[in-house]
């Protein structure tokens, strides 16, 4: 544990936690975690207040992250160093859609956010292991409970995408017809999807901007102004061909594909620089495992 202690003032491993809701799992975890010694060097500090912190960081963005776990953690003023406590309810208890049974709960100072993302990331590739969240799952001290997290966490590594990617979800195959990825992609939002084969592997991808510009004529994009053909319908080819066209005849074949070793650096570079819509994450077999976008950067990192 020596890697908790350092990064961390205070550790608490809290197994068989009973509580009915989220808050009142985390205001049980606080009580646990916040101890005379710990209001004693944060004096200017409450448990009302840490309480509150976290409510209002879930309202934000549910912090369960699947696997049935959830990282609830706030950013907190006058906070003299990070405490870090990881529990589990006796019942799962919900955030928000998800049901979760391990909770790992982080306080960080407003100044030092990266200790917060470093212990997330560090947790992360322990829980990533089916057999480690059993063991976890079945932890009946706390003794027990912190044997699960020894060994080497990979706390001080650098946080990579499978730290932050998330799980996957939409997709389409070859077959899928244009018109139903496009709406499929207008009602959930979509910047872009994966197009996948029958062994979950990515062959390419369906983005906003290809199905705005398809069907679009070749001379379209070279004029500089619409004013001699106002009444031109740009839209016409889609329109014609959206019933019978699979997203297989007009999808990328050049989507970002990155290993879940895919450094930070790396993945603000492809973003940010290269200007990727996602950055899909696969396994040693190619199958398709996670994602990463800019709206992960800005959840997981910018507003940590």
């Amino acid at each position: 544990m020596d890697m908790f202690n350092y990064a961390c003032k205070g550790v608490s491993w809290q197994p068989g936690i009973e509580a009915e809701d989220r808050d009142a799992l985390l205001s049980a975890m606080l009580d646990r975690l916040c101890t005379p010694d710990f209001f004693s060097v944060n004096d200017r500090l409450s448990k009302a207040g840490l309480l509150q912190a976290l409510i209002d960081r879930e309202g934000l963005r549910s912090t369960a992250v699947g696997n049935g776990s959830a990282f609830p953690h706030a950013r907190v003023e006058n906070l003299t160093r990070a405490v870090f406590a990881v529990g589990t309810p006796k019942r799962p208890v919900r955030f928000g859609e998800e049901e979760v049974g391990i909770v790992c709960l982080i306080l960080v100072p407003v100044s030092d956010p990266s200790v917060s993302l470093k212990l997330m990331a560090g947790v992360s590739r322990i829980l990533s292991d089916e057999a480690a969240r059993e063991r976890i799952l079945r932890a009946e001290t706390p003794a027990e409970l912190e044997g699960c997290f020894s060994g080497e966490t990979g706390i001080d590594k650098p946080i990579c995408a499978r730290d932050i990617m998330r799980l996957p979800r939409w997709s389409v195959n070859v077959d899928t017809l244009i018109a139903d990825c496009a709406r499929m992609m207008s009602v959930y939002g979509l910047r872009a999807v994966p197009v996948l084969d029958a062994n979950r592997r990515i062959v390419g991808e369906v983005s906003v901007d290809l199905l705005f510009r398809y069907g679009l004529p070749d001379f379209f994009a070279r004029l500089k102004s619409v004013s001699f053909v106002a009444e031109f319908d740009p839209f016409e080819k889609y329109f014609a061909d959206e019933r019978e066209t699979p997203v297989g005849e007009v999808m990328s074949r050049a989507p970002r594909i990155v290993s879940p070793e895919h450094t930070i650096m790396e993945i603000v570079f492809d973003l940010a620089v290269k200007n990727f819509n996602k950055l899909y994450v696969v396994d040693e077999r190619e199958r398709w495992i996670g994602t990463v976008t800019k709206g992960t950067i800005l959840d997981n990192v910018i507003n940590l």
